[in-house]
Parts: structure tokens; sequence; C-alpha cells
């Protein structure tokens, strides 16, 4: 595939068909894997054909919308082509996401089938399930719609919809933005400007499929004859499994967030890639010089959901020292920096960030009222063209490169994911012990994390444990503070609202913090003992007890690498990431550890 499909104007096709052109070139290439299992490019085409045979028969087509519940496994690609084949529409579902968050996702989005593999099928959350890897049964108790006839399914057009992606909302519900065909093949393209994909490329594949930069790493090498490596659940959280895997599997380009990065080079990754993309978070300047030492090239990548996964690429050197930008905008993509008059502002001026071009998307699904507020037509542009409002402040420098510098709102990041912390503070206050509640984001080294102010009511009383099991039934880890702090009165601005910046710190006088211990602990035995010190350097905050859980204070996938390492000193043994992150109560990992020095302790013992 040539560099003709990085700029515009975009091929009038579909990303199935232009995989299905790709496999017709390079049928017995390696197109995916995953652990021990692998297709071809032919095999990868006619599972997806399959697959969207088998929703045809459901009546699935265009119009409709299909929920895909797939976990990373070379079965993910194949149900993103099968749906997009079918002319209809895919939502991805994570089947880690609490249930009612999955259901309102199901429900606003109108999906009646879900797309998903037999592991996961008892999750799946509506009528009408299709495993991918299973036959069909006999009979099904429900369809989606009547069957085609053998009718050949009507093929989706450009303006057709792809896909929805939901994101955090400032209501307390989350959001689904709607994406075209148009803007999703301009949206994956665009980014060979950046990468210059070659045939030889291996792409490690690490992002959930319910983030779209995931759609960039799985359909941009396709579409250039490259294979994808798809890393595993446990992989992706165990840095050196994720560092063995990059070396393993001969990988070139590598597309993750800073906490990802920084998880491999915790585990002493010493590079190799021919590209690395770093977006999601901002990239400090310190992570950039650490790439940049082992990558061929590195850039820092920026863009909403709104306007089609990625809208701005840097080219980071030495030279980005003191902040790193998120750089000029993609082909076929607008950047605009504008007061709020919408007037452009002079370069090096703070505005607001507005983005425009063929990725702008066509707004909230059935949201007309958002969609009014954040897609406008363009002053500046052509008659239809639009502008989308991001929400972030930035300025523009002399180059022409574009720098963030902080929201506008109340949105903030979280491990790559977009959060309005409007929509956690609505539902804690949804709890009876709750009068109040304020979410702030708080940076812990180089990490952001969350913390919780909450003023109880005063008829209920206020345990924490009950909160946060309430916060869990709607919002994804990642979206659960970290530290709650107790507040009896709000503090003021003089015209009345709450002064956010006025709220104390964790851990300082007055805070009124209840995530720590209370007195001294008695612990069951020296082995729990020494764990819940390691607990305490690598949170900030003490274990109050043995049912004391890891990430309900703040913890992560990267601070679960620092308690391997911690452990391993403390101890001398290893313990597997993904069993601690299966694990978060300090009972349950002191067992682990246990369990791991008497196997240590046998081989010894029988010498």
């Amino acid at each position: 595939m040539s560099d003709a499909i990085s700029t515009p104007p975009w091929p009038r096709r579909g990303l199935h068909e232009l995989v299905a052109e790709q496999a017709n070139r390079t049928p017995d290439r390696v197109a995916v894997r995953c652990g021990a299992r692998s297709l071809s490019y032919r095999e990868l085409v006619e599972a997806g054909d399959r697959a969207a045979a088998r929703l045809a028969e459901r009546g699935v087509g265009p119009g409709q919308v299909v929920a895909v519940m797939v976990d990373r496994s070379v079965e993910l690609p194949v149900a993103l082509l099968a749906v997009l084949g079918s002319g209809a529409a895919f939502v991805p579902v994570d089947p880690a996401y609490p249930r009612e968050r999955q259901e309102h996702m199901l429900h606003d989005s109108g999906a009646a089938t879900t797309l998903t593999v037999a592991r996961l099928a008892d999750r799946a959350g509506t009528a009408d399930v299709l495993t991918l890897d299973q036959p069909e049964p006999p009979a099904r108790s429900a369809v989606a719609g009547p069957p085609r006839d053998g009718r050949p399914t009507p093929a989706a057009t450009t303006d057709s919809l792809a896909y929805i992606m939901y994101t955090s909302g400032s209501t307390g519900r989350p959001k689904g933005v709607a994406v075209d065909h148009r803007c999703l093949v301009k949206g994956v393209l665009a980014m060979g400007a950046v990468v210059r994909p070659e045939p030889g490329d291996v792409w490690l594949s690490v992002t959930s499929a319910s983030f779209d930069p995931v759609l960039v790493e799985l359909f941009l090498p396709l579409v250039h004859g490259s294979t994808v490596e798809i890393a595993t659940e446990q992989q992706v959280l165990d840095g050196e499994a994720l560092r063995d895997l990059l070396a393993g599997s001969g990988a070139t380009v590598l597309q993750a967030t800073p906490l990802t990065w920084r998880l491999l080079l915790d585990a002493g990754w010493t590079g190799g890639l021919r590209v690395a993309l770093c977006g999601g978070e901002t990239l400090a300047p310190s992570l950039a010089a650490e790439l940049v030492a082992r990558c061929g090239s590195v850039w820092n990548i920026y863009g909403p959901t709104e306007t089609t996964v990625w809208s701005t690429a840097h080219h980071v050197t030495p030279a980005d020292r003191h902040a790193v930008p998120v750089g000029r905008p993609l082909p076929d993509t607008t950047v605009r920096v504008l007061d709020e008059r919408m007037r452009a502002v002079a370069v090096g001026e703070r505005g607001e960030v507005w983005i425009g071009g063929g990725g702008v998307t066509r707004g909230y699904h059935g949201r007309p009222e958002l969609t009014d507020g954040s897609f406008v037509a363009d002053p500046f542009g052509s008659a239809g063209d639009r502008l989308y409002r991001t929400g972030d402040l930035g300025r523009l420098r002399a180059d022409g490169a574009l720098e963030l510098l902080g929201r506008a709102d109340h949105q903030v990041k979280i491990r790559g994911h977009r959060v309005e912390l409007g929509e956690i503070e609505n539902w804690l206050q949804e709890h009876p012990s709750v009068a109040g509640a304020v979410v702030l984001p708080r940076l812990d080294g180089a990490e952001q994390g969350l913390v919780g102010y909450v003023r109880p009511d005063r008829d209920h009383p206020f345990d924490e444990s009950r909160l946060r099991a309430h916060a869990a039934v709607r919002l994804p880890r990642h979206m659960v503070p970290g530290v709650f702090v107790r507040v009896d009165v709000w503090p003021r601005t003089p015209s009345g609202k709450i002064d956010r910046r006025a709220l104390p710190a964790p851990g300082t006088a007055g805070s009124g913090d209840v995530h720590g211990t209370s007195g001294v602990v008695d612990w069951e035995d020296a082995t729990m003992g020494a764990l819940a010190d390691v607990w305490q350097h690598v949170l900030g905050v003490p274990p109050s007890g043995p049912e004391a859980n890891f990430f309900a204070l703040g913890g992560h996938s990267l601070q679960v690498m620092r308690m391997v390492k911690g452990i391993r000193a403390r101890f001398g043994v290893r313990v597997n990431a993904a069993r601690m992150m299966q694990s978060p109560t300090l009972a349950e990992q002191a067992a682990l550890v246990r369990a791991a020095v008497a196997a240590e302790a046998a081989p010894a013992a029988s010498r």
C-alpha cells in the first residue's frame, strides 16, 4: 500500500474493504497474533465474512447497532470487521465495566445483538448473543430482526454510522460519540503520515477495545500489510511480560499511554522500536527524553474521541526539555485557538482549542442538545465545515505546534481515559450518606489520580466501604477516587460557590482523610505486617486492615508492578503481577506472598 492513502482524498470505501483488498495482495501473510494463535490475512477476512453473514441471518444490517464484547484476542479484529462488513455499527462494551454502565450503553445505543466469545457470553446484556468461537445453536430464543432470506446485505456508505464510542459524561451518564465510516477511514489513515507504515512492521496492540486508539493500532497495520501482535490481558498488566513480548514478537511500533511507557521502563525495557507513539495523557519531558534515547522516532499525539482518534502529532526531540507540545494538525485536520467570542488569538496567547476537518464526527448519539453545544459551523471554513469545542486550553507556538495548558472545565485524563468529574460527583451524591461531593485530580508523583471530597449527610452514618461499593456499581475502576476526604463545611468563594482550590490536600492537617489506619493494627503475622509496609511505600497511604483494597486506595497497574518489585526486595520472591491484580486485598496478596515463599523454600529443602 502506497503513502497515497496517508493523505486526502481518502478512499471512498470502508476499512473492512481496504483490509480485504490487502488480503487479496498478501493472503498468506500473518495478519494478527495473540499468544499461540495467529490468523493470516485470508483467514482473518474469511472469519470476518462468516461472522458478518451470521449477523445478516439475524436481520442485522445498516442502521442497526451491535455490541462487541471481546477481550484481547485474535477475535477482536474479526468482530470489528464482521460488524462493519454487515453494514451495522459497533459499540465496544468492556466486559470489566460495572453491569449498570454496560446496561446504559446497550440501552442508549439501541444495540439488540451482542457479538462476543464463549468465555464472555454469560456477561452479554442483550437477548440475542452471537459467539464467534462457537457454531450456531439449532434454534435461537431471540433474534435482532427478520432474516434477510439470502438477499445481499445492503452496503454501508461513507456516511453510514460505523461505531459509537462512549466517554464520560458530566450529567452522570456516559455519552456516546457517533462516528461514520468517512471519519473512521480518515481517523485511521491520517496516522500513516506519522508512522509511515512498512509491510515488515509488527504493531504491538495494548489498548482496550473501549478506547478508540485501538482502531489505529488494529486497522492501520492491516491496510498496509503489517502484522498486529495483540498483548493478552495479563501481559498488558505485567511490565516484565510486556517487555519480553516486545522483544519476542519483533515489534517495531507501539502506541501507548505514558503510564504504559513508564511500566515498560520500570521493567528494564531498553528500547529498539522504530516508532513510539505516546498519547492519552500529558507526556512529561523526563519520560519523553527516556523514550527518545531508546527509539528511532517518538511522537506525542493528541485528539478527542469527537474528532476521531488523533488530531495532532509532534515529533519529539532532545530539544523538548521543558514542555512537550502535541504538535501540528494531521492531514485533513484544522486546529484553531480561539477566545470566548470565537476570535483567533495571537501566536503564543492562551485560548480554547477547537478542531475541524474530516474527522469531526456526527456528535453525541441521541443527545442533540449536547451536540449543538459542542459542534458548530466553522466561521473560518467553507460551507458545511464544522468545528468541535474540545474544552482544552492551549496556545500555538511560532512554529505552528500546539501546546496544551489544561482544561476550561472539570474534565481530566486518568490513565488515558477522559473523565468528567461531574459524572463521579453526581453518582456519589446519590448515596444516602452523602450530602455533597466534589472530585478533584491529584498528582501523585508523575501519575494523575482522583480525590473525593465528601460532606456527610447528618441523618445517615458515613461508611467509606459502603460508598466505595456504591461507586463500583456504575463507575469503572479508573473513575473511583483513590482517596476520600471528609469535609464538614465547604469552603466558599465570594460568589458563594464551592472554592475547589481551598479544599485541603489529603494527609494535611484538617483534611479529614477517611482512607488510612485508625490506631495500631494488629497484623495476623509478620508477612502481612511487612506487606503493609510495602503498600505504604507504594501507595503513600497505609492499609487499614487485612481487607483493605489496593485499588480502592488508588492503586493501578503501574503500582502493581512496583509492588512486585517491592515484594521481591522485601521477601526475595517474585509474585505474578496478573495474580496481584486479581487479588486486591491485603490478606489475598499476603497469601500470594506466603505461597511464593513456600514454593521457593521447597526445592531447597529437598536438596
